[in-house]
């Protein structure tokens, strides 16, 4: 026979036990999750830091590249102005609560907490003083640039003009320059005009004689390229309507002297156009010369009454029947050869070079050479024939020759 028993009863029991059994290890895994969610929430923590200080520091290097003034930065509108303190207290309170729990309900421990990192207090700039005066001056300058050609050369001219205030009338003083590369390869700025009130003679040239010589301009020529500079009152002036402080005018009346003059010497080569000048006396001679810009030394030829203007006279040589003149500009560049001349007469020597030139460019490259001893020079057939010896001297018709002497 048989017997059905009632086992739901111990089903039951037996479920209930296994669930008792598996309480430890629920547990266990709660704690884990607790445990993984503190880290998760330290973790933006710290995230939520690094990127507030990275922040800061952009913030700090952005001032300190761009140097803005804080005058000119308008603070933005705070979300928070029209609601009242109380409730931005309360939403604070609430914001922090809400940070400091994590989603099991359980709130972080104290000690795991770490205070944001305040900002560092930044010096801002001071603004610029102001006249309490005239508020609105400020250094105000204007330029009026032109670009002219000038011996063989394109300069680029810049006038600047200082205007007291942006509101001013007209500028107050103005000048005017130039820049070109010097001699030795260096980029100089050459001052050509100052003028120091739009009614006031302008005052040119403003550099010094040596760094005008450095770009190949002298007084004259600067003030001719000084001529072509363009202001903003549309002045013009010729070279001659500049002025010259007194130690540039004694310097330039001094150049422009005659202020060399030896008898018994010719200087050579370097003639004007259209010379000589026949029948003068040789006080008409250097007066020509003195009312002539191009002429810096003349040669007077006392036996033919012959003026000879020249635009250099670099070497001087021996000649009975002639007188020189310079002027102070040259005076520093003067040489005076010992070359002797003869007419009608060959030097006998050794011969190094031969060269189809003119007497004058024989005599002066003879002089300028220290290999030269003496020279012969064919008039007919225009050569030159220089020598680094001589051993003697013979008559032959038409050529002139030179023998540089022990001693002047």
């Amino acid at each position: 026979m048989l017997v059905r028993h009632n086992t739901k009863l111990l089903e039951q029991a037996i479920d209930l036990q296994i669930k008792r059994s598996a309480i430890p290890t629920l547990q266990a895994e709660a704690a884990a999750h607790d445990k993984i969610a503190r880290a998760n929430a330290f973790r933006r923590m710290a995230s939520g830091a690094a990127v507030a200080m990275a922040a800061i520091g952009i913030g700090v290097g952005v001032w300190l590249v761009f140097d803005r003034d804080p005058t000119l930065i308008q603070p933005e509108p705070s979300v928070t102005q029209n609601i009242p303190p109380n409730q931005i207290e309360d939403e604070t309170k609430e914001t922090k609560k809400s940070e400091d729990r994590i989603p099991g309900g359980e709130t972080i421990a104290q000690e795991g907490k770490t205070d944001k990192p305040k900002s560092p207090q930044i010096e801002q700039p001071k603004p610029p003083p102001v006249d309490p005066a005239n508020p609105d001056t400020f250094d105000f300058v204007k330029f009026a640039n032109r670009k002219v050609a000038y011996a063989g050369s394109t300069w680029q001219l810049e006038s600047g003009h200082h205007f007291d205030s942006e509101k001013a009338p007209t500028w107050d003083t103005a000048w005017c320059y130039t820049r070109k590369l010097a001699n030795t390869g260096i980029e100089v700025q050459v001052r050509l005009v100052n003028r120091s009130s739009p009614t006031s003679m302008p005052l040119a040239p403003v550099s010094s004689s040596e760094t005008l010589a450095s770009v190949g301009l002298d007084d004259t020529s600067a003030r001719e390229l000084a001529s072509h500079c363009l202001w903003l009152d549309e002045a013009r002036f010729a070279p001659t309507d500049f002025d010259m402080d007194d130690e540039r005018k004694e310097a330039a009346a001094a150049a422009d002297e005659l202020s060399v003059q030896q008898d018994g010497w010719d200087a050579i080569g370097n003639d004007l156009p259209g010379m000589p000048a026949w029948d003068v006396s040789l006080e008409q001679c250097q007066a020509q010369c003195k009312a002539d810009r191009r002429c810096l030394a003349l040669t007077y030829d006392k036996k033919h009454a012959a003026c000879f203007m020249k635009n250099n006279g670099s070497i001087l040589v021996r000649s009975p029947d002639a007188v020189m003149a310079a002027k102070g500009a040259i005076k520093a560049n003067l040489q005076y050869s010992s070359l002797v001349f003869a007419k009608d007469t060959v030097v006998i020597g050794g011969a190094y070079a031969n060269v189809r030139s003119g007497y004058a460019d024989c005599v002066l490259a003879c002089s300028a050479d220290q290999r030269c001893l003496g020279f012969n020079f064919d008039g007919p057939n225009k050569m030159c024939a220089m020598l680094d010896s001589v051993t003697s001297s013979s008559s032959y018709k038409g050529v002139v020759s030179g023998v540089k002497a022990t001693r002047n």
